[in-house]
């Protein structure tokens, strides 16, 4: 998983060369057990990032190459994505399904300006249009936000008990989520997309952490 992650498809074949493995057999079976509704949200999210400039699992690629330079360990710490979305679709009722579908429609004609205007009423209240969005998707809701939060905080936990410095790279609409539930005796610091997007916020960022000693 860590040289799918980094894109590193020399060394993760190469790996399941060494364990015997034929690395055709396995995308043709990774291939053949995805389901079709999380093809179809594999394809939506990379036309997302497309139209947005990016693509899928940057941040997440970016934050192990910067591990990597500096020698440090990497810890995968959420469930898998293909187990956790197929659960999910299957427990959804058909109310939920036809609007997760319909937003999936309206997402990709209003493109990026869409992506926008939800960044902006997802930071104007936060608290807000979570309920909003758990009353609109509750399964979607506990099965990509509740359950993964509870998973990741333990995963977390263990591995800041273990380490001097942990960093945790995760989604920003799992941050409140995951502080409240991180152990009290665990300090932490957080930093939100916001910050990273804002030439002022990112200037006050950089001489908070990187410009003094602490």
């Amino acid at each position: 998983r860590y040289h799918a992650l980094t894109a590193d498809r020399e060394a993760l074949e190469e790996d399941l060369r060494k364990r015997g493995i034929d690395p055709e057999t396995v995308k043709s079976q990774q291939s053949r057990n995805e389901s079709s509704i999380y093809k179809r949200n594999k394809r939506y999210q990379e036309d997302i990032a497309k139209q947005n400039g990016a693509q899928p699992g940057a941040d997440m690629m970016a934050a192990i190459g910067v591990a990597k330079s500096l020698g440090s360990p990497v810890f995968c710490v959420d469930n898998d994505a293909r187990e956790t979305f197929d659960r999910m679709w299957a427990e959804m009722g058909t109310g939920e399904k036809l609007r997760y579908r319909f937003s999936g429609i309206t997402d990709r004609i209003g493109g990026k300006k869409k992506v926008d205007r939800t960044q902006a009423d997802y930071y104007d209240d936060e608290a807000k249009y979570l309920e909003e969005f758990r009353k609109k998707y509750p399964v979607m809701t506990r099965v990509l936000i509740d359950e993964r939060n509870e998973a990741m905080a333990k995963r977390i936990a263990e591995v800041a008990y273990s380490h001097e410095r942990t960093v945790a790279v995760v989604g920003d609409g799992h941050m409140n989520g995951l502080i409240e539930l991180l152990p009290s005796d665990i300090e932490k610091r957080t930093v939100r997309l916001r910050d990273l997007t804002d030439p002022e916020r990112l200037k006050a960022l950089k001489q908070q952490y990187w410009e003094t000693n602490e």
